[in-house]
This record gives C-alpha cells, sequence and structure tokens, in this order.
C-alpha cells in the first residue's frame, strides 16, 4: 500500500513537471505569463505544505486528509478541460499545486508510520516512487507526442486516482487518533535547535539543486548538447536515485546515523557542484549527473529517519511539512531566484551558489551531531 501510494502520486509528479508548462503554452499563456504562474505555485506549494500537514495531525485523521487531497487534485485537472478565462485557469492551476504540495508531507509521514508499525524498509517503498516519477517521464513523453498535450492531464488525472486508493487504506494510518496536537506544540517543535538543524541540513542541501533544476537543461543545450542527450543526463540521476535507495537505503541510515547521512549528501553536493561551475566534458557530467542518487537520497532519508525518531507521533505529519514544504520551499525557491539573477550574466557560476548552499548545509549536519543525542524533542 505505502509503494502504490508513492507510485501514484510520483507518476502524477512525473507528468506534470516536465509537461504542465506545455499544456499552458497551447492554451495560450505565453512565456512570461507561465513562468510568473510557476512562480505563484511555488508559494501555494510552501503554504499548503505546511498547512495541510498541521490539519491532518489536528484532526488526526491523515489518511483522510490525504484521500481528499487526492479528490481535489482530480477534480482540478479536470476543471482545466473547459477553463476559457485566464484567471480561472490560474486560479486552477495553483489549487492544482495545493493538493500536490499538501499530499507529500502527510504521505511521508504515513510512510514512515507504516514502515515501523509494519516492519519493512522505507526506503524500498519510497524508491518505487522515484521509478514511477522516472517512467512517467517517458511513457507520458511517448503518450504527449502520440496524442497531444492532453495526453499529459489524462496521466495526471489517473495517477491521482491511483494515489487516492492507496491512501484511503494506507497502512501507516492504522493508529490514527494519537492525540489532538496545537498549533503552538508544532511552534514549541520548529524552536527547538535539533529541529532547526535537522531542517537547515535538508533544506539547504536540497536548494543546493535549484540551479540545476531551473537552468541545467537550457546550459547545456548553449554547450551543444542534445535534446535526447539531456534527457538521458536527467533520467541517469533518477535511475541511480532508485537503485541506491531500494539497495542500501537503509544500510545508509543505519550506519551513518541522520547527521552522517546529511553530512555525506552535503560533501558530495558541494564537489559536484563544484565540478559543474567548471564545465566539465560530457563523459564527466554523466558521472555527475549519477552523483545525485547521493546529493539527493541521503538527505531525504535523514529528513524521514529525523522526524520519526525525533517529533512526537501526533505531529509527525506537520513536522515533514515544515521541513520539506515549509523551510524546505522558501530556500528552494531563493535558490532559484538567486540563479535566475547569475545565470543570463555568468552562466555555469550559478553553481558556486548551489556550493555555498551545500557548505551551509554541511555546517548544520556536523551541528546536528553535537546538538541531538538521537531521542524524541519534548513539545
Amino acid at each position: 500500500m505505502t509503494a502504490g501510494f508513492y507510485a501514484g502520486i510520483f507518476a502524477a509528479l512525473g507528468a506534470h513537471m516536465p509537461f504542465w508548462p506545455m499544456w499552458l503554452s497551447d492554451w495560450g499563456l505565453a512565456d512570461g505569463e507561465i513562468g510568473a504562474l510557476m512562480g505563484a505555485a511555488v508559494a501555494a506549494r510552501v503554504a499548503a505544505g505546511v498547512l495541510a500537514p498541521w490539519f491532518a495531525d489536528v484532526t488526526g485523521r491523515r489518511r483522510t486528509a490525504l484521500a481528499l487531497l487526492g479528490g481535489l487534485g482530480i477534480a482540478v485537472y479536470l476543471a482545466h478541460l473547459g477553463v476559457g478565462a485566464v484567471w480561472a485557469l490560474a486560479a486552477l492551476t495553483l489549487l492544482a499545486s495545493v493538493a500536490l504540495a499538501g499530499a507529500l508531507p502527510i504521505g511521508d509521514a504515513l510512510g514512515a508510520a507504516a514502515a515501523r508499525l509494519h516492519g519493512f524498509s522505507y526506503a524500498r517503498a519510497r524508491s518505487v516512487g522515484s521509478a514511477a516519477f522516472l517512467l512517467a517521464n517517458v511513457a507520458c513523453g511517448w503518450a504527449v507526442a502520440v496524442w497531444g498535450v492532453d495526453a499529459a492531464l489524462w496521466w495526471i488525472v489517473a495517477s491521482l486516482a491511483l494515489m487516492t486508493l492507496f491512501a484511503l487504506n494506507h497502512p501507516g494510518g492504522a493508529r490514527d487518533g494519537l492525540g489532538r496536537p496545537r498549533m503552538t506544540d508544532a511552534l514549541r517543535l520548529a524552536r527547538r535547535r535539533p529541529f532547526l538543524l535537522a531542517a537547515a541540513a535538508s533544506a539547504l542541501v536540497q536548494a543546493s539543486h535549484g540551479p540545476l533544476y531551473a537552468y541545467g537543461s537550457l546550459h547545456w543545450r548553449a554547450q551543444g548538447v542534445s535534446e535526447a542527450t539531456i534527457g538521458g543526463l536527467w533520467a541517469v540521476g533518477v535511475a541511480f536515485e532508485v537503485a541506491l535507495m531500494a539497495l542500501i537505503g537503509g544500510w545508509i541510515i543505519a550506519r551513518l546515523g541522520v547527521w552522517g547521512a546529511f553530512a555525506l549528501a552535503a560533501a558530495t553536493a558541494c564537489a559536484r557542484w563544484a565540478a559543474m561551475a567548471l564545465e566539465p566534458s560530457l563523459g564527466w557530467l554523466w558521472l555527475w549527473q549519477a552523483s545525485h542518487a547521493l546529493t539527493f537520497t541521503p538527505t531525504h532519508l535523514a529528513m524521514i529517519a529525523f522526524v520519526s525518531a525525533a517529533a512526537p507521533a501526533r505531529l509527525a505529519a506537520s513536522a515533514q511539512g515544515l521541513i520539506g514544504a515549509g523551510l524546505g520551499g522558501v530556500a528552494m525557491a531563493a535558490a532559484t531566484f538567486g540563479a535566475a539573477a547569475v545565470y543570463p550574466a555568468a552562466g555555469a557560476a550559478m553553481f558556486w551558489l548551489g556550493l555555498g548552499l551545500a557548505a551551509l548545509g554541511l555546517l548544520a549536519a556536523l551541528g546536528l551531531r553535537r546538538g541531538w543525542d538521537g531521542g524524541a524533542l519534548a513539545t
């Protein structure tokens, strides 16, 4: 059930991220309008990623909240088929971002709870999501080429229906009703030094990817790399991510601990972005893209492990939202805007911004080593 949930939501994300801007363009939006709408969607994702998990914790019905978000997403995407005004299109696209962003931290909290309750590997279940994302990139791209960009919309709707089905029966929600937290409980948790250090380590290392996500493809194309090769460069990173998460994801946390996993990801990210800033040859570029497995996967698994160990069970979804969508979303937005300021004038120098963020993330990880004993935090 946990793997099925991740398959559904990441199949939707794997179609939304690359193909939704194309759908908006075919509808009639100009490039500048699409950019403005995507920027507004970032703010919507941050708000939804914090508030929706908190609501799920307060009500004690995380599975229900997850299913409602899935239903909202299905309804909103279908409503795009009949939209005729720009303001309505913008509202629907923002609501779609709310549904997707709100669902993921709740699903992560349920996934960690299910792994703990039923004794399976969270990393392996989560790797199914990464594999579904990669499959969606390829299969939905083929569908769009054959049937047009509306195929992406129907792919997303079908994927969200799958997600909703598994959400209603998610094994991580078997013990809903652990006590109703107050907003002050979540704020008290967020002020604890170990929580701030873990949140900073996660947010900074993940945000260090921002310049690559925003301008990597454009930069490589400007260097003469073909579109097909660019697609392969993105795919190899996700493929190695899937393999690492499925094969040794659990071992990384067991062997290195939370702070060690954060530190591994941050140190690798420092090396990766330094190499990218020096514009490596295509052969080396494949290697550095494969290192995505070490810059993303340990960071994500460390965040899940930290919340599972440090946050009270009644605040698990709220904690995931505060770290991933809250501080993480703000940091990613800042990194993206920073890259937008640097890239037009200095090109690959934007990757030095990523290195700086990763270095700060490494410092936060080292601080967590000294500042957290591995136990639960009082709220």
